[in-house]
């Protein structure tokens, strides 16, 4: 084998790495795509999720509030109460 025969030989060696490598770099990229697809779709289910409860936590802070609004007219009206129930005991302890 002549030095023309070595480097063509060498030649054909090295373009069918080149072709290896360029296949393997080529199922790794596909790998690589359909794995940050599965994680971007992960990601906008859980964005979803996320809204869903920030949607949640809206209604039951607007619930919480609605309640303590009636909680403070109750205690009001249990104030009242108690103040014409001391009345009476007063009128009542004097009547005695």
């Amino acid at each position: 084998m002549d030095n023309d025969e070595l480097l063509i030989a060498i030649k054909d060696m090295f373009e069918k790495k080149i072709e290896e490598v360029k296949q393997h770099t080529g199922i790794l990229v596909e790998k690589l795509e359909s794995d940050v697809k599965a994680i971007a779709e992960g990601h906008s289910i859980l964005n979803n999720k996320i809204d869903e409860v920030k949607e949640e936590i809206t209604g039951m802070r607007t619930e919480i509030s609605g309640m303590k609004s009636e909680m403070t007219v109750v205690k009001n009206y249990v104030i009242g109460v108690d103040a014409i129930l001391n009345e009476h005991e007063t009128i009542l302890k004097k009547a005695r």
